[in-house]
């Protein structure tokens, strides 16, 4: 018997993947991708809040260095208070450059070099001006300010340029960088964590349904139990139907093959009950007789294997409905043509009334055929006897009925009466007085007919015998079309 594990020994290791490893790298990746945005706006938050916390020092020192500039003696007088330096000093590490020009952007005091001028704006008296610059091979922020003296003996603009590296603020950017990208990655180790236990307890319905499936039988007839789990009910209840069709196709199997043993073995045990009688007779009158038997029985088992092998064929196909498009009008001429050719030596009769347009439908050649086959048989064993005519009449006629087409075989028989035409239908059963026959023909027609989502009608002939209609669904245009393309 062919196992998971021998199916698995096939597949190379590239062919096979595991659902939750899968899962768990893509939720590893866009973990992954949020983190990369959120570093980014982490990064961008510690500078910003670093820039911020500094630049209030730089701010405030350089206030208080302008508050200390005055006039004295009619001229600029600086003054520079020792709070301004001690602002500074909680960044101990940093270095400070400042430098102060006068009215007439004279140069006072400080350093002179400093890699930005004191140009003055409209909003230079309302707003600071914050620019960083490269200065004695350190990264230095600078603060511009301007305060208005009002003086006669000097009137103007005085600007002062204050600058501290920035030692202490990628510190803090960094501690708080740091922290933050710490308690990131490990909020997403904990997501990881609970994902991949969300991952296994979510797909535990799977080793469950495994279990159930491994535990039991494919001959039990029995059901998956009931899931509350709303996205497995639906998979349960496919595996139930699944089941449920493959215990009803084997029950169906093991009836055929029931039915069939039964009858082969009786037309076997009748041949060799025949040739025992034949071999113990001394009588030549005899012997003809029971060889004619013989001939009989040995023509009735080849039909009847054929025909059990036609049925087999038609369930078997009829399962998988590989339907191709059949213009009804040449393909009953092809059945017409063999069964004239077939029956050319006997005294019937075949009519063919074709139907006014073109029908096509969806199905199966090969079962149609062998249905259709089976049915004329039936009509030249039964459809002529006890008949006063000397010929029998077969008549098959194509007409349209709504969206199906009807293909009707009558002939000129007895019939079959109308309380026992559904009983004729069974397999192996046979009715009226004419009981030669495996009993199996209109079984094959029945079995073809449901196959392509028909049906098979018994009736009353006009010819006076019986009237077999197989009601098939057409293909419409717009169908065909799209079948085409």
């Amino acid at each position: 018997m062919f196992t998971i594990k021998e199916h698995l020994k096939k597949l190379t290791s590239s062919q096979m993947y595991s659902l939750r490893q899968k899962m768990l790298t893509r939720t590893a990746l866009l973990m992954c991708t949020v983190l990369a945005i959120l570093s980014v706006g982490v990064w961008h938050y510690a500078n910003t809040s670093a820039d911020y916390s500094y630049d209030r020092l730089l701010s405030s020192a350089s206030v208080t260095m302008l508050d200390g500039i005055n006039v004295a003696k009619n001229k600029v007088h600086i003054d520079l208070p020792y709070s301004a330096f001690e602002i500074l000093q909680l960044a101990p590490e940093d270095k400070v450059y400042y430098a102060i020009y006068g009215p007439n952007g004279d140069f006072l005091s400080g350093y002179s070099d400093l890699p930005l001028s004191p140009s003055v704006t409209e909003q230079a008296f309302t707003q600071p001006r914050y620019e960083l610059h490269f200065y004695k091979q350190q990264k230095v922020r600078f603060i511009v300010r301007h305060k208005r003296l009002s003086e006669r003996s000097v009137a103007g603009n005085v600007s002062i340029i204050l600058g501290q590296t920035t030692i202490a603020r990628d510190e803090q950017m960094r501690d708080t960088l740091y922290a933050a990208l710490t308690t990131l990655m490990a909020v997403m180790a904990i997501a990881l964590l609970v994902m991949w236990v969300a991952i296994n307890r979510a797909l535990s319905p799977l080793s469950w349904l495994s279990s159930q499936l491994v535990s039991q039988s494919p001959m039990e007839n029995g059901q998956l139990p009931a899931t509350q789990i709303l996205e497995v009910a639906p998979l349960t209840h496919a595996i139930n139907n699944y089941r449920q069709q493959w215990l009803d196709a084997l029950a169906a199997m093991r009836d055929f093959i029931a039915d069939a043993s039964h009858q082969i073995r009786t037309a076997q045990a009748t041949t060799k009950a025949q040739l025992e009688i034949a071999l113990s007779s001394k009588n030549a009158l005899v012997d003809r007789d029971i060889v004619e038997a013989i001939y009989q029985d040995h023509t009735k088992l080849t039909r009847l294997t054929n025909q059990l092998l036609v049925h087999a064929t038609i369930v078997h196909r009829g399962d998988h409905q590989a339907f191709t498009p059949i213009n009804m009008h040449g393909f009953l001429q092809d059945v017409i043509t063999y069964a004239v050719r077939d029956y050319a030596h006997t005294n019937i009769e075949f009519e063919y009334v074709p139907a006014s347009d073109n029908i096509i439908i969806l199905g199966d050649e090969i079962v149609l055929k062998e249905a259709l086959r089976n049915v004329i048989d039936n009509a030249v064993a039964h459809g002529t006897s006890d008949r006063s005519t000397t010929y029998g009449i077969i008549r098959i006629s194509l007409e349209t009925c709504n969206l199906d087409c009807r293909v009707c075989i009558e002939d000129n028989g007895q019939g079959i009466p109308e309380n026992q035409r559904m009983h004729a239908l069974e397999r192996f059963v046979k009715v009226g007085t004419n009981t030669q026959g495996s009993g199996l023909g209109l079984a094959i027609a029945q079995s073809a007919a449901l196959s392509h989502h028909g049906d098979l009608i018994l009736s009353e002939s006009e010819l006076g015998g019986l009237a077999v209609s197989f009601s098939l669904p057409r293909l419409t245009e717009t169908l065909h079309a799209s079948f085409n393309h």
